[in-house]
């Protein structure tokens, strides 16, 4: 043993960060990571694997990640992917949301997996480790509601309300510090508790010296959304803006005509649409404050300022 040598020298350059949720999707998470791990390796890329959230967070707050991390890997949902940027961008900088320049692949293993759907990530591990070893990447944008970093989407109103609910349903688990799984019947019951209870408040969007009134309001940085429902396909993830659409009559009756209008692709037609770009907004309501929501995880409450911070993200090109 060198007696100079560090008492904890840090990982190899050539490591691949894995970040695995044990919850999300329909299982089997650890198998997908080990042959994940085992196509990397081949490679002759090292793998440093984390399940825990403490010692996720502790990773990827490292102040010496950029010099000893390749790539991260998420292996999980939208949500998990959600949550890595975010501590990334929490643990490093002196200027709010600022990101390390280690790029970023994600493992799809949850329901789903828009991320991935966008950015070609399949989960063929051998695919996933062939890209990760070429080293190919691209810059995207990452938007900003509240405190909240997000890589698809924010929203406001049914849409936000649905997802608070969900949270509370998954903390609130059988087994002690342990979400429950969700997968997409998870939500049928949140959606009917909302269909329900929600009260429709109204929403103001203020965009470029206008104020726009609604009821649904989203706020888009890439083209995806859940269940394929194309609400705002012409987004794009590496233009500087957020494209926002706002629905505005109140009420289910409302909301199933919207839906059916988004299924046939004309919801952008209708003059109770509307829609537009900016590189920032503000969102408010007077009646009180409306949940928000960013990726599909709860992002506080109304009145919030929503931006873009363009090319904030290195992804590994799939």
């Amino acid at each position: 043993m060198d007696p100079n040598a560090p008492a904890n020298p840090l990982p190899s350059t050539d490591t691949v960060l894995v970040v695995g949720n044990p919850y999300s999707g329909r299982g089997a998470n650890r198998q997908r990571v080990d042959r994940l791990a085992s196509a990397l390796e081949a490679h002759g890329l090292a793998v440093r694997t984390a399940w825990d959230p403490a010692e996720r967070k502790q990773l990827l707050t490292d102040p010496h990640l950029a010099a000893w991390c390749r790539c991260i890997v998420s292996a999980g949902g939208d949500g998990s992917l959600a949550d890595v940027v975010n501590d990334l961008a929490n643990g490093h900088s002196h200027d709010a949301f600022a990101m390390p320049d280690v790029p970023l692949a994600t493992l799809p293993a949850g329901n789903e997996n828009l991320f991935a759907r966008q950015f070609q990530f399949t989960a063929d591990p051998q695919r996933l480790a062939a890209a990760i070893a070429r080293g190919d990447t691209c810059r995207v944008d990452l938007g900003v509601v509240g405190s909240r970093l997000f890589t698809l989407m924010a929203s406001a109103g049914f849409d936000a309300d649905v997802v608070h609910r969900m949270a509370r349903w998954r903390a609130a688990g059988p087994v002690a510090n342990a979400l429950r799984r969700v997968n997409r019947l998870s939500y049928a019951g949140r959606i009917l508790h909302s269909a329900h209870a929600y009260a429709y408040p109204s929403i103001t969007l203020e965009v470029d010296g206008q104020r726009v009134t609604g009821s649904h309001a989203f706020v888009f940085n890439i083209p995806q959304y859940g269940g394929n429902l194309g609400i705002c396909r012409q987004a794009c993830c590496d233009d500087a803006m957020l494209d926002w659409v706002l629905f505005q009559r109140p009420g289910l009756r409302s909301l199933a005509t919207y839906g059916l209008a988004v299924v046939r692709k004309r919801h952008l037609d209708r003059p109770d649409v509307i829609h537009g770009q900016a590189r920032a907004l503000r969102i408010v309501s007077d009646d009180g404050p409306v949940p928000l929501q960013a990726d599909g995880d709860p992002a506080g409450w109304t009145p919030s300022a929503i931006d873009i911070r363009p090319a904030a993200l290195r992804v590994i090109c799939a």
